[in-house]
C-alpha cells in the first residue's frame, strides 16, 4: 500500500482511539507505528530493527532533557517556588496580563533553548499561574506554547532556522531579525489575545457556574514567607537558562580553545539542566520537609517514566515513518502543482512536518526543494527560508512528541491538546505568512533581505 494511504488510515483511526477511545498516547502510538509499517509492506525484520531504532533515537535527543528537568521542576513545584514565581508574575504584569507575561516568557525562552528542555522548565509556573487564577489551563498552554513554538521553529540559532538559513543562503544575523519581526506579532495575536478569549470564554462559563477567581483576592497574591521568595525562584528557574545561552554567545566569538571547551560542556542543555536540578535540590531542601534531595530525585524519577514512553514511543512512529518514501511522495506531489513559490515552501514544510512529525526533517527536505526554485523567481532568501519555517511550526499533530507535551506535563486530554497546539499553531503560521507575504512585497527595499 502506498505510504500516504496507509498513514492518511492510520492516522485518522489514531485519532478516534485517543479521542473516542481514550487509548493511552503511548499504546495508540506504538501501535500505530507496526500497524502502519506491516501495512506499506515493510518486511517483519525490518519493523522489528525499526522500532526501537526510533525509540533510542529520540531518547538520545532529550530523553536525559525529560529525566532532569522534570526533576528540576518537582523541585521548585513541591517546594512551592513556582507558585511564589506565578504570584510575583502577576504582581508585576497585573492580574490581567498573565497570559502575556507567561507568553513573552516562552517566546523569549525558545529562542536559544531546544523546545523540549523549555517547555519542560516552564511547566510547572504553568501549572502554578492556573492555581492562582483558576482560568481554564487551556488558556495558559496556548500562551506558553504558541511562543515556544514560534521561536523554536523560526528563530535562529535553534538548528532548524539555522540549518534553513545556511541552506537558503540567507545571512543568520538578518535572519534572526527578520524572523523575530513576523514571530512576534503572530505569538502576541495567538498567544495573547486568542487565549484571552479562551480564558474570557470559560470564566463567563465559571461565573455561571457561582466560582470566584483567586486573583480577586489581593491578599492570596501576598508573598509567602514560608516559601521560596519569588526572586530566589526566579534566579533558580533563570540558571540553566544563563549557562545555556551564555554559551549560545559565547561560541559566537570563540570557537575552540580550553576556555571554549569548559564553557561550551557547562552550556550544553543535559549538563546546564543536571547541574540546574541538584542546585535547586540543595537550596530550596528546606522548604520539602522529611525528605532528603537524593530521595526527592528517586521518588521524581519514578514518575518521569509515563512521559519518556510516550515520547519514546512517539519516535517509534516517526522513525517508522521516516523509513518509508512518504517524504519524497509529498514532495513530488506538491512540487508538481501550480502555486506562489513561497506558499509551495510553507505547505511542503506542513505536509512533511504532519507526516513525519519533526520540524527539523520537514524544514530541511522543504528548503532544499523550495529554495531553489523561490530563488531562481527572485524570491529573497530569507522570505523563502521563513516560509518553510512557518509551515513546519504550524503541523503540530499527533505524529509530533511535543503534541503530547500539554497532556504529560498540564493533565490535559487529547481533544484539549487538538485546540491547545495544532489550532494555535495554524492560526499563528497563517498570520505569520500574512506578515511574510508583506515583507515580501517590499523585499527590495528592505535591508537584510537579499
Amino acid at each position: 500500500m502506498s505510504p500516504l494511504i496507509a498513514f492518511l488510515i492510520i492516522f485518522v483511526l489514531l485519532l478516534i482511539a485517543l479521542i473516542k477511545f481514550k487509548v493511552t498516547p503511548s499504546v495508540g502510538l506504538f501501535a500505530a507505528a507496526v500497524i502502519f509499517g506491516l501495512m506499506v509492506g515493510m518486511p517483519a525484520a525490518d519493523v522489528l530493527s525499526t522500532l526501537p531504532a526510533g525509540f533510542g533515537n529520540m531518547m538520545t535527543s532529550i530523553g536525559l532533557l525529560i529525566v532532569f528537568g522534570s526533576i528540576f521542576g518537582d523541585f521548585l513545584g513541591e517546594s512551592g517556588a513556582t507558585e511564589e514565581l506565578a504570584k510575583g508574575m502577576v504582581r508585576l504584569f497585573g492580574k490581567k496580563n498573565d497570559l502575556l507575561a507567561l507568553n513573552l516568557v516562552g517566546f523569549i525562552l525558545s529562542i536559544p533553548i531546544y523546545f523540549g528542555c523549555a517547555y519542560v522548565m516552564t511547566a510547572p509556573l504553568v501549572v502554578a499561574l492556573q492555581k492562582i487564577s483558576r482560568k481554564n489551563m487551556k488558556a495558559y498552554v496556548i500562551a506558553i506554547f504558541t511562543g515556544l513554538m514560534l521561536t523554536h521553529s523560526c528563530v535562529a540559532p535553534t538548528p532548524g532556522p539555522l540549518a534553513v538559513a545556511g541552506q537558503a543562503g540567507a545571512n543568520i544575523g538578518w535572519f534572526i531579525i527578520w524572523g523575530l519581526v513576523v514571530c512576534l506579532p503572530a505569538s502576541l495575536l495567538i498567544g495573547w489575545v486568542y487565549a484571552n478569549f479562551v480564558a474570557s470564554a470559560e470564566e463567563k462559563k465559571a461565573m455561571h457556574d457561582g466560582m470566584k477567581a483567586i486573583m480577586d483576592d489581593d491578599k492570596l497574591l501576598a508573598p509567602d514567607p514560608t516559601k521560596p521568595s519569588a526572586m530566589k525562584s526566579f534566579l533558580l528557574v533563570i540558571l540553566p537558562i544563563v549557562m545555556i545561552v551564555f554559551a549560545s554567545i559565547f561560541s559566537l566569538f570563540v570557537t575552540e580553545g580550553p576556555v571554549y571547551t569548559v564553557v561550551n560542556f557547562f552550556g550544553n542543555s543535559n549538563i546546564a539542566l543536571f547541574i540546574a536540578m541538584l542546585v535547586t535540590g540543595y537550596t530550596l531542601r528546606k522548604y520539602i520537609p522529611n525528605k532528603t534531595v537524593m530521595g526527592f530525585i528517586d521518588e521524581s524519577a519514578n514518575r518521569v517514566g509515563n512521559i519518556l514512553l510516550i515520547v519514546g514511543a512517539g519516535g517509534c512512529f516517526a522513525s517508522m515513518l521516516g523509513a518509508t518514501t512518504m517524504s519524497t511522495d509529498l514532495v513530488e506531489i506538491m512540487s508538481a502543482t501550480n502555486m506562489p513559490v513561497i506558499l509551495l515552501g510553507f505547505l511542503l514544510a506542513f505536509c512533511i512536518r504532519a507526516a513525519v512529525g519533526s520540524a527539523t526533517a520537514a524544514m530541511l527536505t522543504s528548503i532544499a526543494i523550495a529554495g531553489p526554485v523561490c530563488l531562481a523567481a527572485g524570491i529573497s532568501p530569507i522570505v523563502a527560508g521563513l516560509s518553510v519555517c512557518l509551515g513546519a511550526h504550524s503541523a503540530t499533530f499527533p505524529t509530533d512528541v511535543t503534541f503530547w507535551f500539554p497532556s504529560t506535563y498540564n493533565g490535559l486530554n487529547t481533544k484539549d491538546c487538538l485546540m491547545t497546539t495544532t489550532v494555535p499553531c495554524i492560526l499563528s503560521g497563517i498570520v505569520g505568512m500574512v506578515i511574510l507575504a508583506v515583507l515580501n512585497a517590499f523585499s527590495g527595499v528592505l535591508p537584510g533581505m537579499f
